[in-house]
């Protein structure tokens, strides 16, 4: 069986807190994979899933409705290339208004505003791509991200960075 990386996280917002289910699925393509998934949808109570390596191109709403439970109806993606990459966000449309800002190989940034207080933040979930040209452009663009004071943001995801050697779990690597 194989071991994916979980993680849950929540947006504390007036007193509502928002959990949102950050997940590195390293494919999405196999039926075997959808019940896992739809199951640790369930199990994590999210309001939000991101989901990256998908490996999919494109994401039909019929397509979704094999992993992801109803109250998920609305969905933003970054298609995959070829047989890698890719990064799907849903979201339960009778909580959130949510906007695409921008769609990259190694991102998705979203902008919402909740329709229980009218709050409104910026998420933005990675893949991070594991080498040049495209690792360069990736740094460069997070770098370069324009979070204005005041704002609310939540960046996550799986970022393809290690502190050192000995926090691969393969051997090799460079810094």
């Amino acid at each position: 069986m194989e071991v994916f990386m979980l993680l849950g996280l929540f947006i504390i917002i007036m007193n509502r807190s928002w959990n949102v289910l950050c997940w590195n699925v390293r494919g999405i393509n196999a039926a075997e994979k959808w019940p896992l998934i739809r199951n640790k949808i369930d199990e994590s109570n999210c309001d939000i899933f991101c989901f990256q390596e998908t490996k999919k191109e494109h994401f039909e709403p019929a397509f979704i409705r094999n992993f992801a439970p109803r109250k998920f109806d609305k969905f933003g993606f970054a298609p995959s290339v070829g047989a890698s990459r890719g990064i799907i966000v849903g979201w339960n449309g009778n909580l959130f208004d949510g906007s695409i800002i921008e769609v990259h190989p190694f991102a998705i940034s979203l902008c919402f505003s909740s329709r229980v207080d009218l709050h409104f933040w910026k998420l933005v979930t990675v893949y991070g791509p594991c080498s040049d040209p495209a690792r360069s452009l990736f740094v460069s663009w997070l770098r370069n991200l324009d979070i204005q004071e005041g704002e609310n943001w939540i960046l996550l995801g799986d970022f393809n960075f290690y502190r050192s050697l000995d926090d691969r779990n393969k051997s090799g690597g460079n810094f």
